[in-house]
């Protein structure tokens, strides 16, 4: 599985679960259900064990994303900028001052178009969880008339 098959909340723990393994969704790596894992002088169960990979191997999903391509993100440089340093706990005045942008209201009209682009995520995978739904539906179904009327 990778990053764009997985759920939200898959995503946001960086890794998918399966009845046999952990699999990171950043780096592909699989730890084994049922084994305990050694760190120097710890060990750890899978479930710790990935969430500890994780850590080590790329900071954070929360790192490992806003590093990506605007392809993937959709975000501007300017949006990761600010982006990173909201998540880094920083106020509207400190944003402005390690940036160096215009001022304050500036990183709040950047804080308010995240917020809509939030708003419209949402909304477009609300749309597309409905098309996606109706396609499967087409797929299970081999015949027009057993697929109901269903109209788009």
């Amino acid at each position: 599985m990778n990053l764009f098959d997985s759920t939200l909340s898959e995503i946001k723990n960086g890794y998918t679960e399966s009845g046999k393994a952990f699999t990171c969704l950043l780096c592909g790596k699989s730890i084994e259900k049922g084994m305990v894992y050694q760190r120097e002088k710890q060990f750890f169960e899978a479930y710790k064990f990935i969430q500890l990979h994780i850590e080590e191997k790329h900071g954070s999903v929360f790192s490992y994303l806003i590093e990506q391509d605007k392809e993937i993100t959709g975000l501007s440089e300017q949006h990761k900028a600010v982006m990173q340093q909201m998540f880094e706990g920083k106020s509207d005045r400190e944003i402005q001052e390690v940036l160096q942008i215009g001022s304050a209201s500036t990183v709040r009209n950047h804080r308010f178009s995240l917020k809509k682009k939030e708003k419209q995520a949402k909304v477009l995978l609300t749309l597309m969880s409905f098309i996606n739904e109706l396609d499967r539906g087409r797929t299970n179904s081999s015949k027009p008339s057993e697929r109901g009327n269903c109209f788009i």
